[in-house]
């Protein structure tokens, strides 16, 4: 597996732990703060869902296709703006503006996914002979 997929895979087990036990705070609080349900939610998301199929998808997906990844530097940067994104989500929800540019960071990012995966799954063109 490579690097890429190991490493969207550990960050979407950290986030899905991470939002179990806040899930388990909100249970015992019976009445919590908005930013608490809205961190829960998102770490669930964009965090352990998107991650995962993140991680498996680059690791699948080309396979699937016989052909490798089209561009690993796209993905890698995918990573780093996936992650940059949630993180800036759970943390400056209250501020409008800056929340605003981490959510558009999560649609960069998952357009980049997106891309580099049709990408990958186009097959090469045959050599001439």
């Amino acid at each position: 597996m490579s690097p890429l997929s190991k490493n969207f895979i550990r960050a979407s087990l950290i986030y899905f732990f991470i939002a179990a036990v806040i899930g388990v705070i909100m249970v015992a609080m019976k009445s919590y703060p908005a930013q608490l349900l809205f961190t829960h939610v998102h770490l669930n998301l964009l965090g352990w869902m998107s991650m995962m199929i993140y991680g498996v998808g680059y690791h699948i997906l080309p396979r699937f296709s016989g052909t490798p990844l089209a561009y690993p530097k796209i993905g890698t940067l995918q990573f780093y703006l996936a992650n940059i994104g949630l993180i800036g989500m759970v943390c400056f929800r209250p501020i409008h503006p800056l929340v605003e540019i981490f959510g558009s960071l999560q649609v960069i990012s998952t357009g980049l996914f997106v891309f580099n995966i049709w990408m990958s799954l186009i097959p090469p063109k045959p050599e001439p002979e």
